[in-house]
């Protein structure tokens, strides 16, 4: 048996979930991902395995009120062999990945999509809190009580310090610095904020669900966190601009989304805003890759910086 990851063999799984008083007849092997594996029970069911103590079942039920959130149904520990696991069983989300319809879809399922992707996040953000979480994925700094602008200048003093401590090529550096002048230069923009409120905070085409042309689910809440609205846009432009398949154009659901999106209204400077938060989502890239990222990063920050917001927005 492997201990350096949460795999259980088939046979372990139905005698775990038989303990439990779970019902199944059909278990498959769905994904492993470092120290979780998921499996797919009787396809109605996703049950993750951890070798290390999962938050899920409070991240998923902060969002237990909204539809097209998975709901959860049983979560607890084991042990097997000496050795403790964790699981948490949850919906399963019946249709595809975004991204992989996203060339079959027509312009007016992808503006569909794109509508019922606004409502989502509409409602999503009335779910609020009294603190941000700053940071792209994780909270570099959690349960921060001042303002928007104050922690995205500590997020950045952070970044800037950790980016100091690689050897990265001169004219990379220069680049940093531009990137850097930009933020400081823009950061009033991040003076206007409406409070903290829940971001899925890894919103992007592989975690958005659709089945039969629409919205059919949002999965994978191991990121949310508190913070502006805007901010939950960061990952679905990033993937739109810079898709890893070029092929993959998804300009009419964006601008569904940005259309339909109650922010894109009230939210000043929001071309600011969203480059300030793709910089940092660059430069922390580049300080938890290092090296081997330097050339791409670099092509994306002088994007950023030469307005690619700007051109996607058609402002």
């Amino acid at each position: 048996m492997r201990h350096d990851n949460a795999f259980l063999p088939i046979p372990q799984i139905y005698e775990v979930l038989r303990t439990r008083n779970i019902p199944a007849n059909t278990i498959k092997l769905y994904r492993e991902n470092g120290s979780v594996t998921t499996y797919l029970i009787e396809d109605k069911y996703i049950l993750k395995v951890s070798n290390s103590a999962l938050d899920e079942q409070t991240k998923q039920n902060r969002v237990k009120s909204l539809r097209l959130a998975p709901k959860i149904h049983s979560f607890g520990s084991f042990s097997i062999s000496g050795q403790e696991y964790h699981y948490v069983m949850l919906d399963y989300v019946q249709g595809n990945e975004l991204w992989s319809v996203a060339q079959s879809l027509t312009n007016k399922e992808q503006y569909d999509i794109g509508k019922d992707i606004a409502q989502f996040l509409n409602e999503l953000h009335l779910i609020s809190d009294d603190c941000y979480d700053i940071g792209h994925y994780i909270p570099t700094i959690p349960r921060y009580k001042k303002s928007w602008k104050d922690g995205h200048l500590e997020y950045v003093k952070l970044i800037k310090s950790g980016l100091s401590e690689i050897d990265f090529e001169t004219h990379s550096k220069e680049i940093f610095s531009e990137a850097f002048d930009y933020i400081y230069a823009n950061i009033s923009a991040l003076e206007y904020q409406t409070g903290a409120k829940l971001l899925h905070n890894d919103f992007h085409p592989k975690n958005i669900i659709v089945h039969e042309g629409r919205l059919a689910g949002v999965i994978d809440w191991e990121c949310s966190q508190f913070g502006e609205a805007d901010f939950d846009l960061a990952h679905l432009f990033h993937w739109c601009i810079y898709p890893p398949v070029q092929e993959n154009n998804l300009d009419v659901l964006l601008n569904s989304v940005v259309e339909n999106l109650r922010l894109f209204s009230i939210v000043p400077d929001i071309e600011q805003r969203f480059s300030i938060y793709q910089l940092e989502h660059e430069l922390n890239q580049l300080i938890w890759n290092g090296k081997k990222q330097e050339a791409e990063r670099i092509l994306r920050i002088t994007g950023w910086l030469n307005g690619k917001i700007n051109d996607l927005l058609k402002l």
